[in-house]
């Protein structure tokens, strides 16, 4: 992890978590992500990466001509941290406020297992 969590833009975002889920990768597999599901350049995922090591937010290894990039930024240290900023300036301080927006999107819907364990960390609270 950095010395300072940095705040990842939208892309930066998109890059981890592709990292996040294959550990370590060149740009090309990172771009091949990215590209199932969003229009993206090869070279400007080769300079978010670029910008991403210089922010210290990704290591990499030289082999060859080819870097194989890793993420030094902590996906649970980065959730609890944007969730925090999140209650804090949009909820009012609330984080149930937060779980019921989430619950009530339109954008994912809940399934009984995840419900099931909201139940059992409300019964516990």
């Amino acid at each position: 992890m950095p010395p300072k969590m940095q705040k990842p833009t939208e892309g930066e975002l998109e890059i981890l978590s592709v990292l996040w889920e294959l550990e370590r990768a060149s740009v090309k597999e990172v771009h091949q992500k990215l590209s199932a599901y969003k229009q993206t350049g090869y070279t400007t995922t080769l300079k978010l990466l670029q910008l991403m090591f210089e922010k210290e937010m990704v290591t990499r290894i030289e082999t060859g001509r080819k870097h194989i990039y890793q993420s030094s930024v902590d996906r649970n240290a980065l959730r609890e941290q944007q969730t925090n900023r999140l209650i804090g300036h949009l909820f009012e301080g609330s984080p149930v406020q937060l779980a019921l927006q989430a619950l009530n999107s339109s954008y994912y819907r809940a399934s009984a297992a995840e419900i099931s364990e909201l139940k059992k960390i409300v019964a516990a609270l």
